[in-house]
């Protein structure tokens, strides 16, 4: 499963999902973290909804975010990407730990 985190600095949750100036995306099939550029940060309209398309091409299953607008919710259910609510400023390892159930 691939699962996506809003981050402005790369270390911890950013505050906004389409207007993140990154996504950290996390590869549970390797236990590996990529930080990709949000190249719709400055987007003067639609920030969220070419948030969740870039984030449906990427393969994301689940995204981690404080919140995300009502377009951009739509735009993520349909492309069948669920949401989980964490808090903003909380490091992404812990914010992962928090949605990733480690299997038995």
């Amino acid at each position: 499963m691939k699962y996506a985190l809003p981050t402005d600095d790369g270390k911890t949750v950013g505050k906004v999902f389409g207007r993140a100036k990154s996504f950290a995306l996390y590869n549970d099939a390797d236990s590996s973290y990529v930080i990709a550029a949000n190249e719709g940060v400055n987007a003067e309209h639609g920030a969220g909804t070419g948030a969740a398309a870039f984030l449906a091409e990427k393969g994301v299953g689940i995204l981690i975010a404080p919140e995300v607008g009502p377009k951009a919710a739509a735009a993520l259910s349909a492309a069948g990407i669920r949401v989980e609510i964490t808090e903003a400023g909380k490091a992404l390892g812990e914010a992962m730990a928090d949605v990733i159930v480690p299997s038995k």
